[in-house]
C-alpha cells in the first residue's frame, strides 16, 4: 500500500527534509477501519463530524492526528489523538479539553 505524504511544516521534517506524516484514508487498513466514519463528539455530547483520515508520524510509526471530514461548508479540522478517547458504550471518540 502507498502511503500519501504530507508536509507538517518546518519542524515537521526530518533533518534530511523528508516528509514527517502519513496519511491513511479510514479503511486503507485494518486500524483505520475501525475508525471509519466513527462520529467525533465534545465531552458535552456537541458533534464535531466524523472521522475521515488519520495521520501517522513516518519516524516513530505511532498515530498522531486524526482528521474530520468536512460537513455543511466548513473546512476539514484535524485533532490530535492523545486528545480523544473511545466511548466504546456509544461507539464514538470523544474530544477531551481541559477548562
Amino acid at each position: 500500500m502507498k502511503l500519501k505524504t504530507i508536509d507538517g511544516g518546518a519542524a515537521a521534517t526530518n533533518r534530511i527534509g523528508g516528509k514527517r506524516f502519513s496519511c491513511l484514508l479510514a479503511g486503507q487498513s485494518s486500524a483505520t477501519e475501525l475508525l471509519r466514519s466513527c462520529p467525533v463528539v465534545t465531552a458535552s455530547g456537541q458533534r464535531l463530524g466524523r472521522v475521515r483520515s488519520v495521520l501517522v508520524d513516518m519516524h516513530s510509526r505511532q498515530l498522531r492526528y486524526v482528521m474530520l471530514a468536512p460537513h455543511q461548508g466548513k473546512s476539514a479540522v484535524a485533532i490530535p489523538w492523545h486528545a480523544l478517547y473511545f466511548d466504546s458504550a456509544l461507539v464514538r471518540l470523544v474530544y477531551y479539553t481541559y477548562s
